[in-house]
């Protein structure tokens, strides 16, 4: 992706809970839990949370259905995974990552992305997509708290 100008999502938020147990669901199969963008994420390879295993997602941004394939390309347990999409309408890379904290753990959520179809897809992202998927991330950070704290 040499030369390309991506977009950036990133959302942080503090959560009074153990590393471990927020680690615990901040995992694939949980996300669709709490990150309302997703609606359904299963493993496609035999190997799960490793470096190399593949995953297909199926979500909702702004309205739009999203479908994408992707790999875990980093996997440091109860600090960050790390992924790219392999397949799909968006293009694009990104982590979540946590830190801890004194009051638990510091929850970080990043994604860079490039729609597909040049002008159009940036014009599009720029009016609708990027607001979207910003507002999402806040939301979702927001509800895994909630759940985490309860």
């Amino acid at each position: 992706m040499k030369g390309v100008i991506l977009t950036r999502v990133e959302k942080s938020i503090e959560i009074n809970a153990s590393l471990g147990k927020v680690w615990a669901m901040v995992q694939w199969e949980k996300l669709p839990e709490w990150h309302t963008e997703f609606k359904k994420v299963e493993y496609t390879s035999k190997d799960k949370a490793k470096v190399g295993s593949t995953l297909h997602m199926i979500g909702e941004v702004a309205g739009m259905k999203s479908e994408a394939d992707l790999e875990i390309t980093e996997v440091i347990e109860n600090e960050k995974e790390s992924w790219r999409s392999t397949s799909g309408n968006m293009t694009g890379f990104g982590f979540i990552a946590l830190s801890p904290t004194e009051a638990g753990t510091k929850v970080t959520q990043v994604i860079d992305y490039e729609l597909p179809y040049s002008v159009l897809g940036k014009l599009i992202d720029k009016l609708r997509v990027h607001k979207a998927m910003d507002k999402s991330y806040d939301v979702a950070l927001k509800k895994l708290k909630d759940i985490m704290e309860k």
